[in-house]
């Protein structure tokens, strides 16, 4: 018998709501964060350094990524402990960030403020799966969607009326309780013990401390190496010795893996999974491609059109709300399907690629913002299934002797996509200036969203599990 199918009703509810907050908080946060850090460096000192935050926090969010899935697949009750403890220190950081007397003690903290990331999409995810079976957990992680639209639609507002009505500082002491409420959830929520999962533990062997220092390595010197701008530019010694240590780290990474196979801290079976594959892949090129407009119309809006940014904030409004009830839908159609094919060729594809090329030919400096409204309000269709596949589809296509570490990866997908493409887009803008990169910057976020709809293609659903391979 699953002991996580096996706990009570409430005791799964009570983690799925933990979940779910988590989810609120960190769209909160994170669509927050880039006029909470400027407003802070206003006051405190720090402007050529409040940046560094949310580059440290991506950093250690990917860095994470494979150990925690390593952690869950290997010892599968040390997941609700770990969930609860990574949120615990991600409220920490924000408190410190209400008190911060300079810049450097936000910056600092927030290496280690994105444990929330992986917590929340390596184990939270899958201790949904661990607790239901394929349909249920289909439509429990669909609600995902939900979570993220109302934390998009709530996080700029409230950041911004925060700020404006009562400080920067007060926005942290409004946000850091409800990573520590989540946390708190989870602790007494779904309980196993290890001796009642050892079973489920598909990792044996020593752990893998050269796979995972070479992970660490690679994924960390070559976001730094793309997110670091002006401090170390393109062509520069520290920018080049960033990429040539990524760039020998990778090599390592290759040669243990070739060396320990399956006992690999990525193992070999997990990068020959072709859903594993397909999925990282259509992920890092989902976000790659959202980022050209969620990222830079608001901008576009402001600075070419001469608009407020209270107009600017309403575009993001409008991409969120479509999220509010497809969530559920998307992630109900997935988990009877039992296949994700669908949903992320037509909805995060194809839809995705077509509102590009709309934009593409559409945006002007006099384009009507009820045109661009009405754009947003359709591509929040496709951003919502760009949200909702990797939540599901991992828990119902990836095999069970793989999941937790193949989910891994589909998720560094997500962080890493989100990385490349700023480091892409702000180097088309800072060359070309808003109104003339802008479009080109749309055309390559919609060549990406056409890869996303190959990528898809091959996807296949899973054979028939039995009761004990369904976890």
């Amino acid at each position: 018998m699953n002991p996580f199918q096996a706990n009570p009703s409430g005791k799964k509810i009570m983690s799925v709501i933990a979940v779910y907050l988590a989810v609120v908080t960190s769209i909160l946060v994170s669509s927050g964060a880039s006029t909470l850090l400027p407003a802070a460096a206003q006051q405190i000192g720090g402007m050529d350094i409040y940046s560094m935050a949310m580059t440290l926090s991506g950093v250690s969010s990917v860095a994470l990524m494979p150990l925690y899935g390593y952690m869950g697949a290997r010892y599968p009750a040390v997941k609700r402990p770990l969930f609860a403890a990574s949120l615990l220190i991600a409220a920490v950081c924000i408190f410190l960030r209400g008190i911060a007397p300079t810049m450097w003690v936000i910056v600092i903290p927030s290496f280690f403020l994105g444990m929330y990331s992986p917590s929340i999409y390596i184990l939270g995810y899958s201790m949904i799966r661990n607790m239901y079976d394929q349909k249920q957990a289909g439509v429990y992680l669909g609600i995902v969607g939900t979570m993220q639209s109302i934390g998009l639609l709530l996080g700029p507002v409230a950041t911004g009326v925060l700020i404006q009505t009562a400080g920067w500082r007060v926005v942290n002491f409004a946000f850091f309780p409800l990573f520590a409420i989540a946390a708190i959830l989870m602790f007494f929520g779904c309980k196993v013990t290890q001796e009642e999962v050892k079973s489920m533990s598909f990792v044996h062997g020593k752990f893998d401390y050269p796979g995972a220092f070479a992970v660490v390595m690679f994924l960390a010197s070559l976001i730094l190496a793309l997110s670091l701008g002006q401090r170390a530019p393109f062509g520069s010694p520290l920018n080049n010795t960033l990429f040539i240590i990524s760039a020998a780290a990778f090599i390592a990474l290759i040669l243990v893996i070739r060396k320990k196979g399956v006992d690999a801290f990525l193992p070999a079976p997990v990068l020959r999974d072709k859903n594993t594959l397909c999925l990282t892949a259509a992920n890092f090129f989902s976000v790659f491609s959202s980022m050209a407009i969620t990222f830079f119309l608001p901008m576009y809006i402001m600075l070419v059109m001469k608009h407020e940014p209270t107009a600017a904030g309403m575009s993001i409004s409008v991409y969120a709300i479509a999220g509010l009830f497809m969530g559920p839908i998307f992630g109900r159609m997935i988990g009877k399907a039992g296949n994700a094919r669908s949903v992320i060729m037509w909805g995060s594809g194809a839809l995705r690629c077509l509102i590009q090329v709309a934009f593409m030919f559409l945006l002007t400096p006099n384009t009507s913002l009820w045109t661009i409204y009405g754009l947003m309000f359709i591509a929040g269709f496709y951003s919502v299934a760009g949200g909702v596949s990797p939540a599901v589809a991992p828990q119902i296509q990836i095999k069970a002797e793989i999941r937790q570490q193949g989910n891994s990866v589909i998720q560094l997908g997500q962080n890493f996509g989100g990385a490349v493409s700023i480091a892409v887009y702000t180097a088309v803008i800072t060359a070309m200036g808003p109104e003339d990169g802008f479009p080109v910057g749309l055309a390559i976020a919609a060549v990406a969203a056409a890869i996303v709809f190959v990528v898809a293609i091959p996807l296949k659903r899973l054979e028939a599990s039995t009761p004990s391979q369904s976890v």
